[in-house]
C-alpha cells in the first residue's frame, strides 16, 4: 500500500470512527447541545482549500493562535464530539494542558509540537497527527489549514 493510500485509509477510519462515537448515546444526560446538521456534510477539496472560510457559518476569532477561523460541520448529540475546519495563522504558544482529545489532518501548512520532555513532532500538509487531552509542551507554526475531529471527556460547556 502506498504511504498516500495509507494516509487516506488511516484519515477515513479515524474520521468514521469518530462519525460512529457521535451517534452513540451518551452515558449522562448532557446538557442540551444543537446539532449543527442532521444530514451528512460534504467539504471538496477546493472548498477546503479557502471558500469555506467565507461561509456564514465561519467563525473569525483573534486568540492564542493569532487570527483563526473555526468552521464547525458537525456536533455529536451529547457535545463532546465536534468535527470542522480550522484555519490559523503563525503563532509560538506554550501550551499547560491540552483542553481535548483531538485528531487533526492537514490540508495546507504544518505545525511543530514539542512535548515536555523534548520530543518534537512535525506535521506538513498531507498528514495527520492525534493529540492526546492533558499534553503539555510548545506549539509553533507559521499558519495551516486543518480538518479536525475533537472529543471532550470531561463536563460539556454551556
Amino acid at each position: 500500500m502506498t504511504k498516500q493510500l495509507h494516509t487516506l485509509f488511516t484519515t477515513a477510519t479515524l474520521i468514521g470512527a469518530a462519525w460512529t462515537f457521535m451517534s452513540a448515546p451518551a452515558l449522562a444526560e448532557p446538557a442540551a447541545v444543537p446539532l449543527v446538521t442532521n444530514k451528512p456534510v460534504k467539504v471538496t477539496a477546493e472548498a477546503a482549500r479557502g471558500p469555506i472560510f467565507d461561509s456564514k457559518t465561519a467563525v473569525k476569532e483573534n486568540g492564542p493562535d493569532g487570527a483563526t477561523i473555526d468552521v464547525l460541520l458537525a456536533r455529536s448529540k451529547n457535545g463532546r464530539v465536534e468535527s470542522g475546519l480550522y484555519s490559523a495563522g503563525p503563532s509560538e504558544q506554550d501550551i499547560e494542558s491540552y483542553p481535548e482529545d483531538e485528531f487533526m489532518y492537514f490540508i495546507e501548512g504544518s505545525v511543530k509540537l514539542t512535548s515536555a520532555d523534548g520530543t518534537v513532532l512535525e506535521v506538513d500538509a498531507g498528514e495527520g497527527a492525534a493529540i492526546p487531552k492533558g499534553w503539555k509542551g510548545h506549539w509553533s507554526t507559521q499558519g495551516y489549514k486543518k480538518y479536525y475531529v475533537t472529543y471532550e471527556s470531561g463536563k460539556v460547556a454551556k
